[in-house]
C-alpha cells in the first residue's frame, strides 16, 4: 500500500511540473508577442489630416482629443507591416504632422512606442520601401 502512495505522489508532483511549465512557457510566449518590438519605420502622408478629433473608449464614450495613426512601416530588410496607434493632445501642435519620419516600435499585436526620427536614421532598405509609397 505504501508503494502506491509514493507512487500517486510523484504522478501529482509530475502533472504539478508539467501544468507549471506549460503556463511559464505560454506566459512567454504572451509577452514576447504583446511587449517585445522591432523597429519600423514610416513616413507621415503629406495629404494627412492632423485636426484634432474626438477619442472614443470601447463602448463609445467619449474620452479625449487625439488623432489615430494608422501607417505602414518597413523594417530594416524592407517589409511592410501595418502600424495603428493614438496619439493624444488638443492641438496639432502635438502630433507629427505630413512629411515627418517615425521610428516605431511594434510587437507582433501592438505599436509599443514611437519617435520622430530624420531621414538619416532610417535604414537603406526601409527608406527604398517608403519612398516607393
Amino acid at each position: 500500500m505504501q508503494k502506491k502512495k509514493k507512487t500517486g505522489l510523484w504522478i501529482a508532483l509530475a502533472v504539478v511540473v508539467v501544468i507549471g511549465a506549460a503556463g511559464a512557457i505560454w506566459a512567454k510566449g504572451y509577452y514576447e508577442d504583446h511587449y517585445v518590438g522591432s523597429d519600423y519605420f514610416t513616413m507621415v502622408p503629406m495629404n494627412f489630416d492632423t485636426t484634432p478629433e474626438t477619442l472614443y473608449d470601447r463602448n463609445g464614450k467619449a474620452m479625449e482629443m487625439g488623432k489615430i495613426y494608422v501607417l505602414t512601416g518597413y523594417n530594416d530588410q524592407g517589409t511592410a507591416k501595418e502600424l495603428e496607434f493614438t496619439v493624444r493632445g488638443d492641438s496639432s501642435s502635438d502630433y507629427p504632422g505630413p512629411g515627418t519620419y517615425l521610428k516605431v516600435i511594434s510587437s507582433k499585436y501592438l505599436v509599443n512606442g514611437w519617435s520622430v526620427t530624420d531621414k538619416a536614421g532610417i535604414p537603406e532598405k526601409a527608406l527604398a520601401q517608403i519612398n516607393a509609397h
